[in-house]
């Protein structure tokens, strides 16, 4: 329970990525870190460090959710086990916090976000990306009118190893790429096409090319590997006034606009009605972003979240659009890259 204004919280699998959260919310001034629970007792070792003495170590998750003083979970486990682990924290009145996708189906995602919202209960998506300050200033460009019209956004999420088991590479990467378009958008896609390749032989797929089609007309191309030996992190807009890149791996450069473009001007009579394009010359401007660690505001907005009521933008809600658009792009992919309408 709340306790001096404290969020007191049990997380759920400390495999790859838990450890990061277990750091960030040991961390937090506002947070009482409870419970560690995962089922390899072995994982308690990358976390022992991490977390305060009075923290208890467990390999049942059913001790988290009977512990009336438990606030809150997070569930850092595979995708394939978020919508139970969800469901049974939301019965025991336990606020969630989900690693991303919410759930690898619609209609358990949407129930997820209705059993939160009918028992007043928050529940959020680690989409980190969301909480990167270069993602953060395209958002900030594109609502400033400054990139002009948006004619397509472009990601690459690349990379050699790190091959899940247990889903594809799509479920794995793109939940960030997709909810980075959406947001900087302010729109969510009604289409989407895809193709890809299981070239180390196994089930899953470990390269995927997906197209967006939002509601105005821009388009989103997305492309995540697990096999490509070049790391890259790289999302694009290209629009009528400016192209801005912003590069996660690229500290001294995150984020770069480019002023250069084509103009378009009117068809006058002398050119028998035809328009002209016109290539326009311009600076590249890379403005000063702060280095924060994203992962610390996700905490942070969490944290507000729940203990002050505020708004944040990854909420169930959210998670659900983006779990929705790789529901279509599994139809895709089986209709060998047939566009699916997103539902």
């Amino acid at each position: 329970m709340f306790t001096e204004d404290k969020l007191t919280v049990g997380v759920i699998g400390v495999g790859h990525w838990g450890p990061n959260i277990v750091r960030n919310l040991a961390n937090h001034p506002r947070v009482q870190l409870r419970y560690v629970c995962d089922i390899d007792t072995e994982a308690f070792k990358r976390v022992s460090r991490l977390v305060p003495k009075e923290c208890q170590f467990v390999t049942d998750a059913s001790v988290i959710f009977s512990d009336v003083d438990v606030d809150a979970v997070a569930i850092i486990t595979h995708a394939s086990t978020h919508y139970d682990l969800g469901k049974q924290a939301l019965l025991s009145k336990k606020h969630v916090l989900c690693e991303k996708p919410l759930t690898l189906d619609v209609v358990k995602g949407e129930e997820l976000c209705q059993l939160a919202e009918a028992s007043r209960l928050k529940l959020m998506v680690g989409l980190t990306f969301l909480f990167n300050n270069g993602v953060i200033k395209l958002r900030e460009l594109k609502s400033s009118g400054s990139l002009g019209r948006i004619y397509y956004m472009t990601s690459v999420r690349t990379h050699m190893g790190l091959v899940r088991q247990d889903v594809d590479v799509y479920w794995d990467l793109a939940p960030h790429d997709i909810s980075i378009m959406n947001f900087v958008l302010g729109s969510v896609p009604e289409a989407v096409s895809a193709t890809g390749a299981k070239v180390l032989g196994g089930e899953y797929y470990d390269v995927v090319f997906i197209t967006l089609y939002y509601p105005d007309g821009t388009i989103g191309q997305i492309h995540v590997s697990w096999v490509d030996s070049n790391k890259e992190r790289v999302v694009c807009i290209i629009g009528s006034k400016a192209r801005v890149a912003f590069d996660d791996l690229n500290a001294l450069e995150t984020v770069r606009i480019f002023e250069k473009g084509i103009s378009i001007n009117e068809p006058v009579e002398a050119d028998f009605g035809k328009f002209r394009f016109l290539l326009r010359d311009g600076d590249i401007n890379s403005p000063r972003i702060d280095v924060t660690e994203p992962l610390s505001g996700l905490i942070d907005a969490f944290v507000c979240f729940v203990l002050d009521d505020k708004e944040i933008v990854p909420d169930g809600r959210c998670a659900l659009e983006v779990t929705k658009a790789l529901v279509a792009v599994r139809k895709s992919l089986a209709s060998r890259g047939l566009r699916q309408l997103i539902k």
